[in-house]
């Protein structure tokens, strides 16, 4: 563990993370990029294309998200250990056999579907009512704001885990994970969501000035291009946080399981 930091260092810290885990693992970043541009995509357009039913759509979605992590889950790997270690990967590697990646791709899975489980919900609902959807009250609305709320709760308390996972803690558990976190709660939650800001006014600046050309080939070329840029750099830095909370707060994480 390292002396808290005062909020607004931290604030720094993450973005100079960010630039330097980017500008270290700039080959495995690149792929990464590929990925999400058109991982996202994918997402998005194909559950559309395959079927009309929401709950299939969702199923999809989520599937395809899941892939996905597995996808990436070598270069999350890479970035906490470049910030923690100060490991300089050379290439993309995959080893689904090793018990880290599948640690922390069982993680990033999990994570993914608690992300997705509220918009579940929602395409559970519509396909019960397919009459009434549009036309529903809010009664089921608060189940889903509900969900969204305990479900950005618990992968807030879990994020310290991610770093654990990569450098092998002895701690390494989902139980110590949240007792660490809820040890320095609002510490945690302010340095998370204080350094999205920023990156989330810039996307949504950017893409109003792409509306130009809707419809066009530039447009979308560009829109995805900007998509991916976005989603590396929002991916990128929550990682880079998770690795330094885990060094300030990773108390339990450090002791080893009984």
């Amino acid at each position: 563990m390292i002396p808290r930091p005062s909020v607004i260092t931290a604030l720094f810290w993450a973005y100079w993370d960010l630039c330097h885990a980017l500008r270290k693992t700039w080959r495995l970043a690149l792929f990464a990029f590929l990925i999400l541009s058109v991982g996202s995509v994918a997402a998005i357009v194909a559950p559309r294309l395959l079927t009309y039913d929401p709950l299939g759509q969702a199923a999809l979605r989520l599937a395809i998200l899941i892939g996905l992590c597995f996808l990436l889950t070598p270069f999350f790997l890479s970035v906490h250990r470049f910030v923690l270690l100060g490991e300089e990967p050379t290439r993309y590697e995959f080893k689904p056999s090793s018990s880290r990646f599948q640690l922390f791709f069982g993680l990033l899975a999990v994570s993914v579907f608690l992300m997705n489980f509220p918009s579940t919900l929602s395409a559970l609902a519509e396909a019960s009512h397919p009459l009434y959807h549009f036309d529903r009250s809010s009664s089921f609305d608060f189940p889903v704001v509900m969900a969204r709320i305990v479900a950005w709760a618990v992968i807030q308390q879990l994020l310290v885990l991610f770093p654990a996972v990569a450098v092998d803690a002895p701690g390494a558990s989902w139980q110590n994970a949240i007792g660490d976190t809820r040890s320095q709660f609002w510490f945690a939650v302010a340095v998370t969501i204080l350094p999205f800001i920023p990156i989330g006014l810039l996307g949504v600046a950017v893409v109003s000035l792409l509306r130009f050309s809707p419809g066009s080939l530039s447009g979308l070329v560009a829109g995805l291009l900007w998509l991916g840029t976005i989603l590396l750099i929002g991916s990128t830095l929550a990682a880079v946080i998770a690795s330094r909370l885990y060094q300030v707060i990773g108390n339990r994480l450090n002791t080893p399981l009984r």
